[in-house]
């Protein structure tokens, strides 16, 4: 009685709204095993933590639009709004689908007239509610991938495997399977392991939501062995309980330095390199986390390079010192980025060579070139004679996976430095930090990259670096 007592006291104090859609009986792809049931157990725990449910299970995509549009109505007047997905999801671009149970899909223009976009489930959330929800336990393989192969244009197109991550706005906690770019499995039991994991958990007296996913993620690794790791990202405002109970006593808020030092600890995580990690290093000599900057580095700076000398043209004059021209920015390692042009600031995003250092991929150098920037040149001074080990490179503008691919990436740079040979690298077409190792390294105060090739954007001609870093041996 106490229980079913609070839950009406909590169902009258927020109207909780939720869709939850399991798919399983697909007709033209591979049958799933589990998620009728994730939908059905999940409804039934939801009805009993206050929510009213809608959807339901093997939808088709009339179904399916019939049921989001019900849903986005509800979700304008509640105050929390839930939606579960469970069966087959692809990525195409760094957009997201969900695949209703009538779907056939063999060309690229088909993708948005026979599957639903994930977007537009973001739209129905953001029509009213205060806080968002959303669970996807749909980061299996791409099921169209072969058809899809063999009719679009690969230079243009990205398929990529599992879910890509999510843009919302404020109040929105979502929830992957697994991580972004990764394939969840199925399971062998009623049902799949993070869905087991989310019904075991979710209904825990007074556990915020962030806490549920840890106990979500602790138990999905177990169970897996390690294979498969739950993924989140959360925009919310306030704390979120699914069940009623005693709140955590409040902790003391953290210095501000600490929460800087944190955020941009977690940016160098973000970008992953060697370079970015001793940027962090120096500029946090005292931080509690440069020690775990320092344990990362020594992985990340070991990290299988690239040799210059596979391309060496040793015929090629040595070059002297030269001038700062162009646009420059002062940045870490006392070291001055000069680019020989820019690309003027759209809306409130700006492409200045001090986006190569600031630690993330959001951001992205642009040259200013009207064609495709080949000929443009980046120039690092190093304000006196450095010995150079090699450098490491975010190849592309790697805010997302539809960001990288539309605009162009760096094919081919010709490097020249201090008494140097001239020297052509070539750098792989691949999103995420990429090392270019000089062996020997050189004994030089600058070293200038010019763009001699690129790989052409399937929308843009612009070309971007999103980081790149020098790495110094002495």
């Amino acid at each position: 009685m106490c229980v079913c007592a609070a839950l009406i006291r909590m169902a009258a104090a927020q109207e909780r709204v939720a869709l939850v859609v399991g798919n399983s009986a697909y007709e033209h792809i591979g049958q799933l095993r589990n998620p009728k049931n994730d939908a059905a157990d999940l409804s039934e725990k939801l009805k009993g933590l206050g929510f009213e449910v809608f959807g339901g299970t093997d939808l088709d995509r009339r179904a399916l639009v019939q049921a989001l549009i019900q849903f986005g109505r509800a979700a304008e007047k509640a105050d929390v709004a839930l939606f579960f997905y469970a069966g087959h999801g692809l990525q195409v671009n760094g957009q997201n689908y969900l695949v209703p149970v009538d779907a056939l899909v063999e060309f690229e223009s088909e993708i948005d007239l026979s599957l639903v976009s994930l977007s537009g489930v973001m739209q129905q959330l953001d029509r009213g509610s205060r806080t968002n929800i959303v669970f996807l336990d749909a980061c299996r393989d791409n099921p169209f991938s072969k058809q899809l192969a063999r009719s679009m244009n690969r230079a243009a197109v990205s398929l990529n495997k599992g879910l890509g991550r999510i843009q919302s706005g404020s109040g929105t906690f979502i929830a992957f399977a697994t991580q972004p770019d990764a394939v969840a499995g199925d399971g062998t039991g009623r049902n799949s392991p993070f869905t087991a994991a989310l019904l075991d958990n979710i209904a825990t007296p007074g556990q915020s939501i962030s806490d549920v996913m840890i106990e979500v993620r602790n138990e999905v690794i177990a169970t897996t062995n390690g294979t498969q790791v739950p993924w989140d990202s959360s925009s919310l405002t306030g704390r979120f309980a699914f069940s009623p109970g005693s709140a955590p006593a409040p902790t003391e808020a953290a210095p501000a330095s600490a929460t800087i030092e944190k955020d941009a600890y977690d940016q160098a995580v973000e970008v992953g390199s060697c370079g970015a990690y001793e940027a962090f290093q120096r500029r946090y000599p005292d931080s509690f986390y440069a020690e775990l900057a320092k344990e990362r580095a020594v992985t990340a700076c070991e990290a299988p390079s690239q040799s210059i000398y596979e391309s060496l043209a040793l015929n090629v004059p040595a070059t002297r010192a030269i001038e700062k021209t162009g646009d420059c920015d002062s940045g870490p390692f006392d070291v001055d980025y000069c680019a020989s042009s820019v690309l003027p600031p759209i809306k409130s995003n700006h492409y200045s060579p001090g986006m190569m250092f600031d630690g993330t991929r959001e951001t992205a150098w642009v040259e200013g070139d009207k064609a495709d920037g080949v000929g443009e040149t980046l120039t690092l001074h190093f304000g006196r004679e450095r010995t150079l080990a090699g450098f490491e490179i975010v190849n592309g503008y790697d805010k997302d996976q539809r960001t990288w691919t539309n605009n162009s990436r760096v094919k081919m740079l010709e490097a020249t430095a201090d008494n140097s040979p001239h020297m052509s690298i070539e750098l792989r077409d691949v999103r995420g930090p990429s090392r270019v190792d000089f062996n020997p390294p050189l004994k030089t105060s600058y070293l200038a990259l010019q763009i001699s090739e690129i790989y052409p954007g399937a929308k843009y001609k612009d070309t971007a670096i999103s980081e790149l870093y020098p790495i110094f041996s002495d």
